[in-house]
């Protein structure tokens, strides 16, 4: 899949070629690429600036650079305590506890880190049931595929050596099993396209329209979306565009919480699956109506399927959703992206870089993401130490624009807080951020979020360094409620695509 174009209005799909440049500036490519954003599983292309006069240095960041900082750091104890307010002052206190490309992004004087305690994050009871159950008896193929794996966590964290080649994609299947119940929901995914420099006064969000009936029947919630969060979006950058989307993640195999039914969800197909993903587009009105859905398999060496369904040509088509280095509509952003990490497993090289002490958003106040900052990226909410996994990926395809990324998933339950992508000349590209919450900490949305014992994310932010550009993707209307499989069965449903948003 190289282009796609035919009858996908004007959707631009760039595919990697051996040589592939970050740079894809050209203002037409640009605006071909935003207006034609229908294939975008989760155009979660995040792309910010550090701040004027530090960006051209974070841009000849090598891979290096973050090699010596968590050979130097690696075993640092943190200096920080709950009650602590943190400013640019602080920022070589801050050093050892924030990656190099990130921490530069917070060198601005109006910096204020408000550190609390860290939460308990231990997945619910199901889900440490079934790992305490089955985790012995989970093994690795030859390739690395995993065997015998029925539900809770493949590997424990004290079997991780750095020293193992095999750590590494033990960690990785870690974090592909992590306790998500049925599943992420997201009643609107708003991203918003952040260019650096310049404000937004006027350009962001207000009200948050709720996604079209037909996508939410069979979903019971009675807390209502925000009616004005322009204050959410502090700071500077310059705002192109905004898109609404309707969001869903279903895990139909590996079920804890069904684990006495096989762990499998009650569709006649179940076990061949591990999850079907669907994103609606309602917003703007050239998008409106557009939708992805993509089946991954059980099996993890089977490619993925796709379909897409085109409003203006009232057509379902096909797609591959396997070139998963292709540049999405126009950003920087890939389909391996989302998570941090949504690829097939077995198209990367996995290490184990060891455990890290970071200062992250992860115990948030806020039931939405709030920014500030010079280009209005940075998390305003409540920082607090813990403890990560640090995880390298290479790709094993030679077209791939990645040279390596290195990634933090959570000590406590695999989910992702941090993510900085190297290209192939080996300089720091992207770095991905995520604000989470715990589950039971959300006062509303509760009859879809309270209950499940996870860290929900409530968006993220990806900087790419060499564009000095941003999207923002923050989550209103987040949870991960019961699944019936008379609901999957019909959100899924290839056929009903046409009928749905006729």
């Amino acid at each position: 899949m190289s282009v796609l174009t035919s009858g996908l209005a004007d959707v631009v799909i760039s595919h990697a070629k051996p040589g592939f440049s970050a740079n894809h500036n050209s203002p037409r490519i640009r605006r071909l690429a935003i207006t034609g954003a229908v294939l975008s599983i989760f155009i979660v292309a995040l792309v910010v600036a550090p701040a004027a006069g530090r960006a051209a240095d974070v841009k000849n960041y090598t891979r290096s650079e973050f090699d010596g900082w968590f050979a130097k750091y690696s075993q640092a104890k943190p200096d920080v305590r709950a009650g602590e307010v943190l400013g640019a002052k602080d920022l070589e206190r801050i050093r050892p506890l924030v990656p190099p490309g990130f921490v530069e992004q917070l060198n601005f004087p109006e910096l204020k880190l408000r550190v609390v305690a860290a939460r308990d994050h231990t997945p619910r009871r199901d889900y440490m049931e079934c790992t305490e159950k089955y985790q012995a008896q989970v093994r690795l193929e030859p390739d690395g595929a995993l065997a015998n794996h029925v539900c809770g966590q493949p590997f424990a964290d004290a079997t991780l050596d750095p020293s193992d080649p095999s750590s590494g994609i033990k960690a990785a299947w870690n974090f592909i099993y992590r306790w998500q119940n049925y599943g992420q929901l997201i009643l609107n995914l708003t991203l918003v396209y952040d260019r650096f420099g310049g404000g937004h006064s006027g350009q962001a969000p207000t009200a948050i329209e709720s996604p079209p009936h037909e996508l939410i029947e069979g979903i019971n919630y009675h807390t209502g979306l925000p009616t004005d969060v322009a204050n959410f979006y502090g700071g500077g950058g310059t705002f192109e565009r905004m898109v609404n989307a309707f969001y869903e993640r279903v895990y139909f195999s590996h079920l804890a919480q069904r684990a006495e039914a096989g762990g499998v969800l009650g569709t006649a197909d179940a076990k061949d699956f591990l999850w079907k993903e669907y994103i609606g587009f309602f917003s703007p009105y050239d998008m409106r109506g557009q939708a992805v859905i993509i089946y991954r398999y059980a099996d993890s060496h089977r490619a993925d399927d796709s379909w897409v369904y085109d409003a203006k040509l009232r057509r379902v088509r096909r797609i591959s959703a396997e070139v998963k280095s292709d540049s999405v509509v126009g950003t920087d952003q890939t389909f391996d992206d989302l998570y941090t990490f949504s690829g097939r497993e077995l198209l990367w090289k996995w290490k184990f870089l060891g455990w890290k002490d970071l200062l992250c958003v992860m115990d948030a106040q806020n039931e939405y993401q709030h920014f500030y900052g010079p280009n209005g990226t940075i998390p305003d909410d409540v920082w607090s130490v813990r403890r990560f996994a640090a995880i390298e990926r290479r790709p094993t395809l030679p077209n791939h624009p990645y040279s390596s990324v290195v990634t933090f998933w959570d000590a406590q339950n695999w989910h992702p807080w941090l993510s900085l992508a190297f290209n192939r000349q080996g300089k720091l590209w992207k770095v991905w951020v995520y604000q989470s919450k715990w589950s039971e900490d959300f006062q509303g949305w509760g009859e879809l979020i309270h209950g499940v014992a996870t860290t929900a994310p409530l968006g993220d932010v990806v900087t790419d360094v060499q564009n000095e550009r941003a999207t923002v993707a923050s989550e209103y209307g987040v949870g991960y409620p019961v699944v019936t499989a008379a609901r999957a069965a019909a959100l899924f449903d290839v056929s009903k695509l046409e009928e749905v948003h006729r």
